[in-house]
C-alpha cells in the first residue's frame, strides 16, 4: 500500500493479482492463469466481496454491507476498499498532469493495443507514476465506486491490453453492469487512512 500525498487513503501499488485472490478468496477466476497476472473475470460485485474478505483477514472493519443487490459503504470503516471514480483519478496523475499514468508516451507505462500481443502482462513491467503506482494506465480496466450510482451501471478505469490508446487516458472511463465478468477488467484496493 502506498500513502497517496495530499490525501488520506492509501493505494495498492498494482492491480490486485491472481495470487492475492487465491490467498484471500481461496479461488482464481482468471481466463490468463499465472500469479503475477493482475486477476480478471471478476465483476464490481466480486471486487466488493474481495474487499470485505481482506479487510477480515487483517481485523479490520469491513467498509462494504452487501444486501442483495444493494450496496452501501461505511466511511468510518478503516477496511479495504474499491477507490472512489476521483479517487482513482487523482492517483492516477501521480502528482503530474501526463495524459497516461506516469508519462505522455503511453509506451513507457502501458500494455494496450499496439504493445500488448493480446495478453495481459504481470504486474509492475511498466515505468510505474510519480506515486509509485504501476498499470493504471492499460494492462486491466479497474472497477471503482461510484457513490451516486443506482446499482445498475458501475466504472471503471485505465484501459486495457485490447485497448487503442484513447481509452488508456487518466480521464477515461467507462461503465457496465456490477455482475459482468470480463477478461480485461480486474480491481486495485484503497484504505482510509487517518
Amino acid at each position: 500500500m502506498v500513502p497517496v500525498p495530499g490525501k488520506i487513503f492509501e493505494i495498492l501499488n498494482t492491480a490486485g493479482t491472481q495470487n492475492m485472490c487465491i490467498i484471500i478468496m481461496g479461488k482464481n477466476p482468471s481466463c490468463f492463469k499465472l500469479d503475477a497476472l493482475p486477476v480478471e473475470q471478476v465483476s464490481w460485485d466480486d471486487a466488493i466481496e474481495f474487499c470485505n474478505s481482506l479487510s477480515k483477514k487483517f481485523d479490520l472493519i469491513s467498509v462494504y454491507t452487501i444486501n442483495g443487490k444493494n450496496v452501501t459503504q461505511n466511511t468510518s470503516a478503516n477496511g479495504f476498499r474499491l477507490p472512489a471514480f476521483d479517487e482513482w483519478q487523482y492517483a492516477a496523475k501521480g502528482g503530474k498532469n501526463y495524459t497516461y499514468a506516469g508519462s505522455d508516451n503511453i509506451d513507457e507505462v502501458a500494455w494496450y493495443w499496439n504493445n500488448s500481443r493480446n495478453t495481459i502482462h504481470p504486474v509492475a513491467q511498466k515505468k510505474p507514476n510519480g506515486y509509485g503506482l504501476y498499470d493504471m494506465s492499460g494492462n486491466v480496466w479497474e472497477w471503482c465506486w461510484d457513490p451516486d450510482s443506482d446499482n445498475r451501471r458501475r466504472s471503471f478505469r485505465g484501459g486495457s491490453v485490447w485497448e487503442r490508446a484513447a481509452w488508456c487516458k487518466v480521464n477515461t472511463w467507462t461503465a457496465t453492469d456490477p455482475n459482468k465478468r470480463e477478461y480485461n477488467i480486474g480491481f486495485r484496493v484503497v484504505r482510509t487512512v487517518k
